[in-house]
């Protein structure tokens, strides 16, 4: 359970008259992650048509992206065959760009015939011709500045010697045109305007030809002209997209399939008349790939099982069940488990909704944490960190609630009294002793599981000494907290205490001088426990914070109109600290409960720098694989 599945490296040879059904037999299993042979023979090359089947697809990708979605039922792949034939069948895809094309064509004028609209806005009944605004000798510029900055403009301009024409146009609230004709190479107005922020108009965009009132009337018109055509090209579209929707569905994923089948030939080695594939399977799969190449080889095939070359590492993949996913996904984004060490994502799996718990332990916040975290899992993409994450706090809600209710928190507020009178159990204030003692006891545990996965990592990979050394360092930390415990809170007797502490010592020694690798870490043998307390520290940080709220800021109703206001404000003020509160309270219970664990236990044991396993494969969507 705690490693990755067994992973084999195969080679298969076979003729190259059966190179189609091979491939397409290992692309429908989608159980080999393929690797360039080391044969010191050929590279293969794609099929003839594979260019021509890559070029169609980006073409038929473009015009179903085109297309109104429709439903798409279910349809065996296309053969390469059929898939010309569809290619050649009146699906009207150049029909379907054309339309297209017109249709941004229109939206591009429709944003120029807006602009256009804007800049003669903003000239009012100003009576210019914009369209003679061309000139060998002199210079036309129009800004767009606010009382405060036309102000300014103007200061600038009194202190700079009389340089031509200025007129100023209230064009809106707090909004100035300031129209400007001089002559060229005269700077002088051009510095007057560096000294204030504006926004400046295109005097020479389309459709600025006549004037303020004759270009706004004609671009209005124009502007429905194209609205009326863009909703007639909307409607030939959605005709076309009930007509060729779904068969171009089909037909692009067909293609995607030949596509990846041609790609995956860059993998090949080959001779005049074999083709040599190679790459790593589960091993539990190897007879059912053995079978199904020998069906579509007609037993014309080689399967070799590869011994691994020194340091080649095989690719990772851990089977678990799908709600436990989006733990594998964190990890991952962290740094991919290697194939050849212990997986650590069942102890994070474990320990981190536990952490989570502890440190909310509000049955309140914990309810608001599993909506708060459904709502996200709604909004967000199935495939992103934010979705995965989100799956992840909604399952550590649960130990939040059950933290909160055996702590008898409710918002801050003691409710257990009213559902169940009888039931004890603990108390933050009262047992915090004990909370803080058990959250380190958690760390020493969970510091030495690491130390003993990391004994057995180094084993597996022959480095004995720095094996022997994660041994030393566990006994370093247990026999070093016994005699804390004994020497300091009088846990032990003091024979008991001091002996434990000589054997640390020397664990300690042993350590270093078994490896200097862990002699580095010989000091976070002493920090990484008692990080732990955190645990406490943020779970007790948030009652406290509640209770003070509950006690400040809980409304009473005292009667009266002010009584209710006065109460009315109270509420929201005790609304708005809680939430507050609630989303600290959240934000650290992830924050630390991840920290802890990518920290303080993979960082005994876990050197990452895995390679996820990426077998040869398609997801079925529109089409269905002939197993």
């Amino acid at each position: 359970m705690l490693s990755s599945e067994p992973m084999q490296k195969v080679r298969i040879i076979f003729l190259k008259q059966d190179r189609d059904g091979i491939v397409s037999a290992l692309h429908e299993m989608g159980i080999i992650d393929l690797r360039k042979s080391s044969l010191q023979i050929s590279d293969d090359v794609p099929a003839a048509d594979f260019t021509e089947m890559s070029e169609a697809l980006v073409k038929v990708d473009g015009a179903v992206r085109i297309l109104s979605p429709r439903h798409v039922d279910a349809s065996a792949k296309l053969s390469r065959q059929q898939i010309r034939a569809q290619l050649a069948a009146n699906l009207d895809i150049d029909g379907i760009y054309a339309l297209n094309s017109e249709r941004q064509e229109l939206a591009e004028d429709n944003k120029l015939l807006g602009y256009a609209k804007t800049v003669a806005g903003c000239f009012g009944q100003l009576d210019v011709d914009l369209g003679a605004l061309r000139s060998e000798t002199l210079s036309f510029r129009a800004v767009v500045a606010n009382d405060k900055e036309l102000a300014r403009f103007r200061h600038a301009q009194s202190h700079a010697r009389k340089s031509g024409e200025v007129v100023v146009h209230r064009a809106g609230k707090n909004k100035n045109l300031i129209f400007m004709a001089y002559k060229k190479g005269d700077e002088s107005m051009d510095e007057a305007l560096k000294s204030i922020k504006f926004t400046e108009l295109d005097l020479h965009a389309k459709y600025l030809d006549s004037t303020p009132g004759e270009i706004i009337r004609k671009a209005d018109k124009a502007i429905a002209g194209n609205e009326k055509r863009t909703y007639e090209i909307n409607r030939q579209i959605d005709k076309l997209s009930d007509l060729n929707y779904s068969r171009l569905c089909v037909l692009r994923e067909s293609l995607e399939i030949e596509a990846r089948r041609g790609e995956a030939s860059s993998m090949f080695k080959s001779t005049q008349k074999a083709i040599a594939v190679e790459g790593w399977i589960p091993k539990k799969r190897l007879g059912e790939l053995r079978k199904r190449v020998e069906e579509a080889s007609g037993a014309r095939f080689v399967l070799e099982e590869l011994k691994t070359d020194h340091g080649e590492l095989a690719p990772t993949l851990v089977n678990r069940p799908k709600f436990l996913k989006p733990f594998d996904y964190l990890v991952e984004f962290y740094s991919i488990p290697r194939s050849d060490e212990l997986d650590p994502a069942w102890i994070f799996i474990i320990s981190f909704p536990i952490f989570y718990g502890i440190m909310v332990s509000d049955v309140g916040y914990g309810i608001a944490s599993f909506i708060l975290s459904w709502i996200i899992i709604k909004k967000t993409d199935p495939e992103g960190l934010m979705c995965n994450v989100a799956k992840i706090w909604r399952m550590s809600a649960i130990p939040a609630i059950v933290v909160g209710f055996l702590s008898d928190q409710y918002f801050g507020f003691s409710l257990n009294k009213f559902f169940v009178p009888a039931f004890t159990g603990f108390n933050w204030f009262s047992d915090i002793t004990y909370i803080i003692v058990l959250t380190i006891f958690f760390g020493i545990f969970q510091v030495c599981l690491g130390l003993l996965f990391g004994f057995f990592n180094e084993r597996r990979h022959g480095h004995t000494k720095l094996a022997i050394s994660k041994l030393t360092s566990i006994l370093t930390v247990v026999f070093g907290t016994i005699a804390v415990a004994g020497g300091f809170f009088h846990a032990t007797t003091s024979g008991v205490a001091m002996g434990s502490a000589a054997v640390a010592v020397v664990m300690l020694i042993a350590t270093g001088a078994l490896s200097g690798v862990e002699a580095a870490e010989i000091t976070n043998l002493m920090t990484h426990p008692l990080s732990y307390a955190r645990l406490m520290g943020f779970g007790l940080g948030s009652i406290i914070i509640a209770q003070l709220i509950d006690q400040g800021f809980t409304p009473h109703f005292t009667g009266g109109a002010v009584g209710i206001a006065i109460a009315v404000v109270y509420l929201v003020i005790f609304i708005l600290l809680h939430f507050l509160n609630m989303i600290l309270s959240i934000f650290e219970g992830i924050v630390q409960g991840v920290r802890l664990n990518f920290v303080e236990f993979f960082s005994k044991f876990d050197k990452g720098s895995g390679v996820k396993y990426r077998p040869f494969e398609y997801k079925e969507v529109y089409t269905e694989k002939q197993m």
